[in-house]
């Protein structure tokens, strides 16, 4: 599962990458249609990760520190947070471990090596040419 704060990273890096010039808090947040707050505290956030550059006073704003190719929504979900489909334990009491895991485990496993692959492949540009 993508969590909110990732979705409102996701919309606020597409809202930057599309500009080609700074932009403010306010202008990410009318430009995305998202709260003013939520998006101050995001793009702090992608500041803190490396995701954004800032330039402060008047003239300036945020831009993407890099790319917008270079940037996978795998690597935000994982910014902020992601859970993955692995239980930290089986809830199943079949005995399995991590050495030898049981069926659903297996399952389970793939799922989450499918979900990084494709999470993996999809970036910013990728969400602006959709």
């Amino acid at each position: 599962m993508v969590s909110r704060n990732a979705q409102l990273a996701i919309a606020s890096l597409i809202e930057l990458a599309k500009s080609e010039r700074r932009m403010s808090a306010t202008e990410v947040a009318e430009a995305s249609g998202l709260s003013k707050p939520s998006v101050a505290k995001i793009l702090s956030a992608l500041r803190q990760g490396s995701f954004i550059v800032s330039v402060p006073g008047p003239g300036g704003g945020f831009t993407l520190s890099r790319e917008a190719s270079a940037i996978s929504i795998y690597e935000i979900c994982l910014f902020f947070e992601m859970q993955t489909a692995m239980p930290d334990s089986c809830v199943i009491t079949c005995g399995c471990t991590e050495d030898e895991p049981c069926k659903i485990h297996l399952a389970l496993r793939d799922v989450e090596n499918l979900r990084e692959t494709t999470l993996r492949d999809i970036t910013i540009e990728t969400l602006l040419a959709a």
